[in-house]
């Protein structure tokens, strides 16, 4: 899941969904009940990567935790935070480097939870290629789909972790072809998602080998979470969401088939069997990204944030370095 790119389960159903709002309050309230109502953004299309969201929705979590909750899908074209700072909505999933990158030019986006505790990104070789490492690929064609995004910041930042440039490499900007380019050789590695790519190329016999980008211990970068903007929640609210989001996690893991279930009434293409034994599969990986010592965990690693506010800099994607505890809620 970056949740900054389309997902792996696309219809006519689902687009024509994602171009619109999809929302939901989930189960009717009591006589006295109140909640806080709120409206967060899902990039893109639907796709099981967003179970969370649709489980908390359908399950009533959200509104346990004194929320009313409406959930909205983003056009394809149109910008990843436009909506949280144009007040449209108040809290949107996407990659915090992404938040801060944004954040840089004075946005004041700030995250809240870190739901991938493991950083996605990952460059995918060819399993029989022999290479294990960046430094492997010292002349190679690396394909990614652009020099934005997290799939650039991820490539920059394992290129410093190995001591290298993007001099070192033959970048390929391919747009969202990366599964057919690599199969085809128009490129000896790419840059892609654990959670997305590797099945892919499972699904289609082609042995394939991730390189991290990170080290996973001291990560120099922090993907997926969630973010709003500075000001437009107080830490109350900010608080609910977080616990029904964690609860709807620990609910996912506990029972993955039920989140499947659920999920179906929000992403149409998963009424068919072999979407869903496919989005099976993604709900598997994506929520291994959650865990900490086998559990969901949305904690923030404040060091992670230094780190990705040094790199950032560093790499030239930020003109200024960004104040890491700025850009953190709380």
């Amino acid at each position: 899941m970056t949740m900054s790119r389309r997902g792996l389960l696309v219809s006519a159903g689902a687009l024509a969904c994602a171009l619109t709002a999809c929302s939901g309050t989930g189960p009717s309230p009591s006589a006295s009940g109140t909640a806080d109502a709120l409206t967060i953004g899902l990039t893109y299309i639907p796709n099981v990567q967003f179970a969370p969201f649709y489980v908390a929705l359908e399950k009533g979590l959200f509104w346990h935790a004194g929320l009313s909750v409406t959930l909205r899908h983003h056009g394809a074209q149109e910008d990843l935070f436009g909506a949280l700072i144009g007040g449209t909505e108040q809290v949107v999933i996407a990659s915090s480097d992404e938040a801060m990158v944004a954040s840089a030019n004075g946005t004041g986006l700030q995250t809240f939870a870190t739901m991938y505790q493991r950083y996605p990104v990952s460059v995918i070789v060819p399993a029989g290629s022999g290479a294990r490492a960046l430094t492997d690929l010292t002349g190679k064609r690396v394909g990614l789909p652009g020099r934005y995004g997290s799939s650039y910041y991820g490539l920059l930042a394992g290129l410093a972790k190995a001591g290298m440039t993007e001099k070192d490499i033959a970048l390929a900007e391919i747009g969202y072809t990366g599964v057919s380019a690599l199969i085809t050789g128009k490129v000896d590695a790419i840059v892609g998602f654990i959670n997305n790519e590797p099945l892919q190329f499972a699904a289609q016999g082609f042995p394939v080998t991730a390189i991290d980008v990170v080290d996973p211990d001291a990560p120099t970068l922090v993907g997926p979470g969630l973010i709003t903007a500075k000001g437009t929640l107080d830490a109350a609210i900010l608080a609910k969401v977080t616990r029904a989001v964690l609860d709807t996690e620990k609910a996912i893991v506990a029972n993955p088939a039920e989140a499947l279930d659920l999920s179906a009434k929000h992403v149409p293409d998963l009424a068919d069997a072999s979407a869903r034994a496919s989005a099976e599969k993604v709900l598997a990986a994506t929520s291994k990204l959650w865990l900490v010592d086998k559990a969901p965990s949305l904690d923030i690693d404040k060091r992670a944030f230094a780190r990705m506010s040094d790199l950032l800099h560093s790499a030239g994607i930020t003109p200024v370095k960004v104040d890491p505890a700025s850009a953190i809620a709380g």
